[in-house]
This record gives structure tokens, sequence and C-alpha cells, in this order.
């Protein structure tokens, strides 16, 4: 969150450039969403984190997140709904 809130606007050209393969931000967009479902996929099979969701929902998750925290009237819930979304995901395991 901290990077987008530095780069304010960069999740509407990321969440493009993911479906996009000529986009020059594609590889990066995909390397990243390949790396959170590798993470999650961990957590998952350690017990961490709920079964039903995908890297991709999470990516999806993510990045609302990211344009929550870009909105100025929004951001003070930022941080929050990050406790929330994490305690909904993460599991006691």
């Amino acid at each position: 969150m901290a990077f987008t809130h530095q780069h304010r606007g960069i999740i509407a050209p990321l969440m493009s450039a993911i479906d996009d393969p000529e986009s020059a931000l594609h590889s990066a967009c995909v390397a990243l969403r390949a790396a959170g479902t590798s993470l999650l996929t961990r957590a998952q099979q350690a017990g961490q984190a709920r079964p039903d969701l995908s890297g991709d929902e999470l990516f999806d998750l993510i990045a609302a997140l990211a344009w929550l925290r870009e909105q100025p009237s929004h951001a003070p819930r930022a941080e929050r709904i990050l406790a929330v979304l994490a305690d909904a995901i993460l599991t006691a395991g």
C-alpha cells in the first residue's frame, strides 16, 4: 500500500497491464501475481490461509485496497480495512 500511496494512479495501469500482453508492464504484473499466488498457496498448504481463495482473487483484493488507499477521503480507513481483510484471509492454523 505504501508504494501505491507514493505512486497515486498506478493501480489502473497495473490492472490493465496484467491482461494486455502488449503492455510494457505485463510481464512484471504477471510475475507479481504469480509470486502472490505462490505465497498464498504455501500459506494454504500450511493451514494458515483460507483454502477457497485463489491467487487472482487475492491480487484483486490487494488492488482494491490499494485503490481505496489512493482516495483521499477513504485513505484513513485503509489500514483498518487491511486488518479486516487479513483476518478474513488468514486462519489460526
